[in-house]
């Protein structure tokens, strides 16, 4: 709750102070900034802080109050079945002069993960596959806490900037098997760009994270507990050290950085490259910090646009790709007594390759106080996932294509109605599975599972509606609401969300 105050205080004092530089500025031109397609495309540039200057037009705070609820029977068991939480949230850019350019945010969220199951740890996207499972599981109460800051100014023909970050995460059963997981990191991005013959700009960043996460597993039933598995991707497990260790220790470092060129004046073209490398070790507390395995992630991307203004039409064209592989080494181990391993060997076993592709449109027009944005999309994805010894892969490819549309309609200086709507398909047309099923029943029945969802064909609708208004007290007030549906062979998901909050 001390914690839960200190944000409290920090996002009033963001907001308070943004108010007092902003009274001045036209509320509505921020609010069709905030909403432009145009200028999320855009923002694919400032993973360069240095960037950050010259992104907007207009200084922005935002207060808001979240609230979120989903249904999420289809998803990977690990992920859970959806989840429930409420938090609140404070961004604000400020251009303090010409030349100079401050940001920063600060969040808090809790709520809770409904029916986790084969993982009790945090951060699944980050460590997996090795994270402790078991086929209990349950629900898990979460709280997460964030604050980021940077700053940017232009030196003659230069541009430099700088931002950090910090989040603070902790996750809880208060059921058996009951775990208890903080984790935390914190990166650091530093970059520069530089003006070159009046014309473009050319940019480079580099970047640095690091992540820990302490788990601890504990049980108070004394009518036994379920076998506490040490997980080592695709359902397979260490028998040496599953059933016994309650306790781990993550921690990892990644770093990388990227190259940008773009149109100096508008951003109306733009390249951007970036690689990032990730290494991460699992350290078994109990027995001295024994390292039991290691992830070695790297992953590329680049995305490039080009936009065209003429006048009342801005039409554009976008691309987007990545490649990411993960491998996961695991050391082998010899076991003399019950408190003693002796590492023997190490072997890489898991491999986890995705490489994604997506083209965007955009066909933008403005008029009479309304302006329409449509953004058509099209996509493919490959993935593969395998484990060597013993053998195990799931392929897939899918196709993903849709639209987007949003309409913002400006009625007065202090009154606006913005409407998004989304659709999209996700087609498997190809995929293939592999598994070894000589282990547990219901780990094979987790995998199938698994596979059935991840290979399924669905589609998704969106709606996302945003009301701008005036009350007596707060003169700059919004209200929202998102649901989204996603429509699969064996069921739905469903997401609900409703925001209030003020923009400055």
């Amino acid at each position: 709750m001390k914690n839960f105050r200190s944000i409290l205080f920090l996002l009033t004092t963001l907001t308070g102070a943004a108010f007092q530089a902003q009274v001045n500025d036209t509320i509505m031109e921020k609010v069709r900034e905030e909403y432009s397609y145009e200028r999320l495309f855009k923002n694919n540039l400032t993973s360069n802080p240095a960037n950050m200057h010259g992104a907007r037009k207009y200084s922005i705070t935002t207060f808001k109050l979240v609230t979120e609820h989903t249904d999420t029977p289809n998803e990977i068991q690990q992920k859970g079945k959806g989840k429930n939480l409420w938090g609140a949230e404070a961004h604000s850019l400020q251009m303090l002069d010409p030349k100079t350019t401050v940001w920063g945010s600060a969040s808090y969220t809790q709520g809770k993960t409904k029916h986790m199951v084969w993982n009790e740890n945090a951060d699944y996207d980050l460590i997996y596959p090795y994270v402790a499972a078991d086929s209990v599981g349950g629900d898990m109460k979460f709280e997460n806490y964030s604050f980021s800051g940077g700053y940017s100014r232009a030196i003659n023909s230069y541009t430099v900037g700088i931002t950090g970050s910090y989040r603070a995460n902790l996750s809880y059963r208060d059921i058996d098997p009951r775990p208890k997981n903080t984790s935390a990191n914190f990166s650091l991005t530093v970059g520069a760009n530089k003006l070159m013959f009046e014309k473009f700009r050319i940019g480079a960043y580099a970047e640095g994270e690091k992540y820990t996460q302490k788990h601890d597993l504990s049980f108070v039933s004394n009518q036994g507990f379920p076998t506490i598995y040490n997980m080592s991707g695709m359902g397979n497990y260490n028998e040496l050290l599953s059933g016994k260790l309650r306790q781990a220790y993550y921690e990892g470092w990644s770093y990388g950085g990227g190259l940008q060129i773009f149109e100096a004046n508008n951003r109306n073209w733009y390249l951007n490259v970036g690689l990032k490398k990730l290494i991460l070790d699992k350290l078994l507390t109990e027995y001295t910090d024994l390292n039991a395995s290691k992830i070695d992630e790297q992953r590329m991307n680049l995305s490039l646009g080009k936009l065209f203004d003429t006048g009342k039409l801005v039409w554009g064209i976008f691309a987007d790709g990545s490649i990411t592989e993960r491998k996961g080494t695991e050391n082998l181990f010899l076991n003399e007594n019950s408190r003693n391993y002796i590492q023997i060997g190490t072997v890489e076993r898991y491999n986890h390759k995705i490489t994604n592709a997506i083209i965007k449109g955009l066909l933008q027009t403005e008029n009479a106080g309304v302006k329409s944005s449509l953004t058509p999309f099209f996509g493919w994805i490959q993935e593969t996932e395998k484990y060597s010894n013993p053998r195990s892969v799931v392929e897939l490819n899918r196709m993903v294509y849709g639209a987007d549309y949003r309409w913002l309609k400006t009625f007065s200086r202090d009154l606006a109605l913005s409407v998004s709507l989304g659709l999209s398909v996700t087609d498997v047309y190809k995929k293939n599975a592999l598994f070894n099923n000589s282990g547990k029943p219901a780990v094979n029945q987790m995998l199938q599972e698994n596979y059935a969802f991840q290979s399924s064909d669905f589609w998704q609708a969106r709606v996302d509606v945003n009301f701008h208004f005036s009350l007596p007290v707060i003169k700059n007030a919004f209200a929202g609401a998102k649901i989204m549906y996603s429509n699969f062979q064996n069921g739905n998901n469903t997401l609900f969300a409703a925001t209030i909050g003020a923009i400055f």
